[in-house]
């Protein structure tokens, strides 16, 4: 229980996604209580909060991820 159950289930989940050929993503981004940083359509409350620096990194892995998953499946097709 906690704020941070949800990342430490996504760390566990991290392996058994690999087991099952899924590629997830190794950056983690811990948002305790969405509500907390952001307003209702969706901008963020303040944007230079500590918890909001870990999406760019996040989000920088998983579009190189689908770009180099898209790319590769164009060139080899699906196993």
């Amino acid at each position: 229980p906690g704020p941070f159950a949800g990342q430490r289930a996504a760390m566990s989940i991290q392996v058994l996604c690999h087991e099952l050929g899924c590629l997830p993503v190794s950056k983690l981004c811990g948002i305790p209580t969405v509500a907390d940083l952001f307003e209702v359509d969706g901008s963020p409350k303040d944007p230079e909060d500590r918890m909001l620096k870990q999406l760019p990194a996040l989000l920088d892995q998983l579009e190189w991820m689908a770009v180099a998953m898209k790319n590769q499946r164009e060139k080899t097709g699906v196993p």
